[in-house]
């Protein structure tokens, strides 16, 4: 005899003994009974769903993952194409003021750095060459 079959025969014979004690004596029994019933029933549907109760909310954290995968991969997408776009307006901006600047520049009679390496170049190409008529002229003393 299992535990539950000796506590379903207990009940029956306290049942019997409180009859003759009053109704709500029985009717707290039964109810107490009921829940019992009620949790064996609830633990036996637990163990025969659980699996199934597992599987689906496997396939569910698939799903889940696979449309979280894509709108990763959507945003990467965007962020590329934001991240081109302020590129392109950033060497728009930064032309723009190199433009400006090299107008001010030019009003306040100052060489832009174009005009300047322009300069440096020149100078070193005559520097060359009068070193060159150096070197020419020390020979020929």
């Amino acid at each position: 005899m299992t535990d539950h079959d000796q506590k379903d025969q207990d009940l029956v014979e306290n049942s019997e003994e409180e009859r003759s004690g009053g109704s709500s004596a029985l009717d707290i029994r039964k109810y107490t009974h009921q829940i019992w019933l009620a949790g064996l029933g609830a633990f036996s549907k637990a163990e025969e769903e659980g699996g199934r109760f597992f599987d689906a909310l496997v396939d569910t954290g698939r799903d889940l993952e696979a449309k979280t995968r894509s709108a990763e991969a959507k945003v990467d997408e965007i962020r590329e194409k934001v991240r081109h776009r302020t590129g392109e307006t950033m060497e728009k901006m930064e032309k723009a003021f190199d433009e400006r600047l090299n107008k001010a520049l030019s009003r306040l009679g100052l060489p832009s750095k174009r005009e300047v390496e322009s300069l440096k170049q020149r100078i070193q190409e005559l520097t060359a060459e009068l070193e060159s008529k150096d070197k020419k002229q020390q020979s020929e003393d």
